[in-house]
């Protein structure tokens, strides 16, 4: 797996990946035009930092971070090629780049919060080492399934 920074030429790819079912089911946040990709992905550029996740450099699925503090960032990601689902690549994919988010910038504590009711993430983030912290409600006002992992730098 890789990363690279998502780019405004990958807007157009990003809103075909999120009217896929199986991304829609669970990140729905109404980015269902290109004008709304666009002005949802170009905000917070200097809090939410956006990936690509490539497999041997075919894009495959999305993945951010958030600082929560110096040492703790929050996550979500999805896997968008449905031919890699249920394949340990969601696994693969958040434990590499909780490693370089380790080894790049030092940090040590990683949260990530799938809706209760999302067992294959739930499943893929036990799988990378996350473990259950608390069933809350999450920045969208739905409830979400908190968990954490640290990890030394």
């Amino acid at each position: 797996m890789s990363f690279r920074p998502l780019e405004k030429t990958d807007f157009p790819l990003l809103l075909e990946w999120l009217q896929l079912p199986h991304v829609k089911e669970w990140w729905d946040d109404g980015d269902d035009t290109l004008e709304k990709v666009t002005a949802h992905y170009s905000s917070d550029p200097d809090s939410t930092f956006r990936f690509i996740i490539q497999s041997e450099s075919v894009p495959i699925g999305y993945i951010q971070y958030y600082l929560l503090n110096d040492r703790t960032v929050g996550m979500d990601l999805f896997i968008a090629k449905s031919d890699y689902l249920n394949r340990g690549v969601g696994t693969a994919s958040i434990t590499s780049f909780v490693e370089m988010l380790g080894k790049e910038a030092g940090y040590t504590k990683f949260v990530i919060d799938p809706a209760p009711d999302n067992l294959r993430a739930i499943r893929c983030y036990e799988k990378a080492g996350f473990l259950f912290d608390r069933v809350s409600i999450g920045d969208n006002g739905k409830p979400a399934y908190f968990m954490s992992m640290e990890r030394d730098v």
